[in-house]
């Protein structure tokens, strides 16, 4: 074995040789490189603010080591604690030509945007608007750090509050009027769409390109999940972009990786799809066609193109297998949202919303039911098991019993208007198969029961104020199908009303809410009874 110690102990004592000992002079000139403290922000605000080139990139990186991954617990109060305006100057160097000052700025600000708490103040404060518009800014101009400025627009867009005055922002000189996000090609909606249109069909994984449209497309999904903002993304040509990246993906959706260029994709279009406004997009890119293969994996990515697919009006036979898997999931995402909780392995709790899963199931029964035509019901009982029927049941009377300030009671998951509507929607659609009668029609006074208190139920419903037409006439008319169906065994029925009575007895809820109180009244030659003091005029009450 050949030692080289001898050899590199001589090379280190002529290194030393060469190197030479600051004078007294020059120690003196150096400032001390102690690791900056939140003391040192003003200063720091100062140089940024008035100086450039390397001392503002310095002061920047030292703004940027205050809150990185080592000093979390610092983020918080830069941002809120009201003693510094660290985003103001931070907006400004993103628009510096140096790239090093620029870059440190993007970095700072991603690690900032992370705290819930600093969200509502980078997205919705008095900063804002140079936060946004700076970040914009560096995207249009198609930077090197342009990923960086989606990851912290992204970061910022799950605030849901925020996300309109993310994508509507769109800058006009000081004293010009207001343009419309649509017509400034400045704004972040257009900006947006540039970086998707011109990015290549199939960019190199990795490179700056490929990561600013993975990152673009993730914010897309953050935006899109309100109705305005998926009315002036359906206008653009992103719609087609993502079901592009989709269409053009060499990848088997088991292989998609959280985050990845086509998880955002296929979250875009589950967003955007749910939006009548948006959808007639997707529609035209022939997303149904691109998506309808993914419906047969059993995870996460299935699940979403099973609801995308649902809500893109899909025909019943388009469902794998006769439509069960797409039940099951579906059913069981309702299940986890209103039980908060989430699926190992596939998404947490507060992924999806209520009334994503709602609609989706609703649009699975018509889907069904549309198979089945007017008296069919061989769809439709696929999506029709007792379990699932009294969970929309609980969705419904939840919102009944939030909307009736007499009851007692409640429930800890008090779901939206729309998710309600929906429920009701979906009950509607399958009565065939939740009424059948089983093989030999007989009485039941379970059934009874629960015809005329599920009834009852969406008769209260109807009745709510501010209830839509159309979910006032499907709660009228599936409640008078239900009342005239009492007379005969409803085993779905039976099982699904004992499943919602289990839970409203767990939740606290009052069991007498929707029972029916009308009974007759006895009368004597003096009237009616329940008016007299006494029951016979021979008893000893006395009259005060």
């Amino acid at each position: 074995m050949v030692s080289f110690r001898r050899n590199k102990n001589k090379e280190a004592k002529e290194e030393k040789k060469d190197v030479k000992t600051p004078s007294k002079e020059e120690k003196k000139n150096t400032p001390p490189t102690k690791p900056p403290t939140l003391d040192d922000i003003p200063e720091l605000i100062e140089v940024m603010l008035n100086e450039k080139g390397e001392k503002s990139a310095a002061a920047t990186k030292k703004i940027y080591e205050l809150c990185d991954v080592g000093h979390k617990q610092n983020r918080v109060p830069m941002v809120c604690s009201g003693k510094y305006d660290v985003l103001t100057p931070l907006a400004k160097c993103l628009t510096q030509e140096s790239g090093d000052g620029r870059h440190l700025a993007c970095l700072a600000l991603n690690n900032l945007s992370i705290p819930t708490e600093n969200k509502r103040v980078m997205a919705l404060g008095p900063a804002s608007k140079d936060v946004i518009g700076g970040l914009c800014k560096v995207i249009a101009e198609d930077k090197q750090e342009s990923y960086l400025c989606c990851i912290c627009l992204m970061n910022l867009s799950f605030l849901e509050a925020s996300i309109t005055n993310i994508l509507q922002h769109s800058p006009v000189e000081d004293g010009k009027e207001p343009i419309a996000p649509l017509d400034n090609p400045d704004s972040l909606l257009l900006v947006l769409e540039k970086l998707l249109t011109n990015s290549p069909a199939v960019p190199k994984s990795g490179s700056g390109k490929s990561e600013g449209v993975r990152w673009a497309c993730g914010l897309i999904k953050n935006l899109a999940k309100s109705e305005e903002n998926a009315a002036l993304i359906g206008k653009t040509q992103i719609p087609k972009c993502v079901v592009g990246n989709i269409r053009a993906t060499t990848a088997p959706p088991s292989r998609w990786t959280s985050n990845s260029l086509e998880d955002f994709s296929l979250f875009v279009v589950l967003n955007l799809a749910q939006w009548p406004v948006s959808n007639d997009a997707l529609m035209k890119a022939q997303a149904v066609n691109v998506i309808k293969p993914i419906m047969e994996e059993g995870d996460l990515q299935g699940l979403k193109a099973t609801m995308a697919s649902a809500f893109l009006l899909a025909e019943w036979d388009d469902f794998p297998e006769g439509g069960a898997p797409a039940a099951k999931a579906v059913t069981e995402l309702m299940t986890n949202i209103v039980e908060k909780k989430g699926k190992d392995g596939q998404y947490a709790y507060g992924v999806f919303k209520l009334y994503t899963a709602t609609k989706a199931y609703r649009d699975l029964a018509l889907a069904a039911a549309k198979g089945d035509g007017s008296e069919g019901e061989s769809n439709t009982k696929v999506l029709a098991v007792p379990s699932s029927i009294a969970l929309c049941l609980q969705i419904i009377s939840d919102l009944v019993l939030s909307a009736m300030d007499a009851a007692e009671g409640g429930s800890k998951y008090v779901p939206d208007a729309m998710s309600a509507e929906y429920c009701v929607r979906a009950v509607h659609a399958m009565l065939p198969a939740i009424l059948q009668s089983g093989e030999q029609p007989r009485k039941s006074i379970q059934s009874e029961k629960a015809c005329g208190e599920i009834g009852n139920m969406l008769s209260t419903y109807a009745a709510i104020s501010g209830t839509s037409e159309e979910a006032k006439d499907h709660a009228s008319q599936a409640a008078q199908k239900i009342k005239d169906a009492s007379g005969t065994a409803r085993p779905v029925l039976e099982i699904a009303h004992d499943l919602w009575s289990q839970y409203r007895k767990r939740e606290g809820q009052p069991l007498d809410q929707f029972i029916s109180q009308e009974r007759g009244i006895e009368v004597d030659e003096s009237g009616p009874l329940d008016f007299l003091p006494c029951a016979s005029s021979d008893s000893s009450c006395a009259i005060l």
